[in-house]
């Protein structure tokens, strides 16, 4: 009988502690996600300057053959108006936002090749769906990274009749945000500008531009 209850009291003794330790685990998990929470704070809407208008013009004096795209030498000269939305900040430093961009005007010039010939593409473009990431927004300087996804539509098919005159494009660059009046930035970056039109065409070429632009903002 004894043994009996021995071995009882040993068996509820190991399930107490394992229990103890699962919850003990699972407490220190929820610290670990709270702290980590903690550091994001979502912009406050009522903040005036959460909103955001930017202008920016931008060139590519040859675009690449290699990666994605499989047109050379094609130059690219762009003029976008940008839409930004701050969305949450890490740490009370670093700062998330929205950007959707309409590029009003993008002209491709395009140099003989073997398998394309010289001509010039104008078109325009929407690119609802961006982000830039903000590093020290607290500084005068404030380094950035950014990504953006959309298309574009020229008047005639890219780059030839094989072609269609709608294309998809993605970019990704870095640049730096600097203050110069309390509702003023002006900003200097570089970019990588990839276009295709996803064998929507007879054939799918491509572009690869590394596009270097300057533009303000208003906030």
């Amino acid at each position: 009988m004894d043994k009996k209850i021995l071995v009882a009291l040993c068996f509820l003794l190991t399930v107490y502690n394992f229990g103890f330790g699962q919850t003990k685990g699972h407490t220190y998990n929820q610290e670990s996600d709270s702290n980590f929470a903690d550091r994001l704070t979502w912009v406050n809407e009522k903040n005036t300057d959460i909103h955001e208008m930017n202008f920016v013009v931008g060139y590519s004096f040859g675009s690449t053959k290699g990666f994605w795209g499989k047109i050379p030498k094609a130059t690219l000269s762009i003029y976008t108006i940008r839409y930004n939305r701050k969305l949450v900040t890490y740490n009370a430093k670093h700062l998330l936002e929205y950007t959707a961009e309409a590029n009003l005007a993008a002209n491709y010039t395009l140099s003989n090749t073997a398998r394309y010939q010289a001509g010039s593409y104008s078109g325009f473009g929407i690119s609802p769906l961006g982000f830039q990431f903000n590093i020290n927004q607290q500084n005068t300087v404030q380094p950035f990274i950014k990504s953006s996804t959309g298309f574009m539509y020229f008047k005639k098919p890219f780059p030839d009749g094989r072609g269609v005159q709608f294309n998809l494009t993605l970019e990704l660059g870095t640049g730096v945000e600097i203050m110069v009046l309390e509702n003023i930035s002006l900003s200097v970056g570089y970019k990588y500008h990839h276009m295709s039109n996803g064998h929507l065409g007879e054939i799918n070429p491509g572009v690869d531009s590394n596009i270097f632009y300057t533009g303000f903002t208003i906030f």
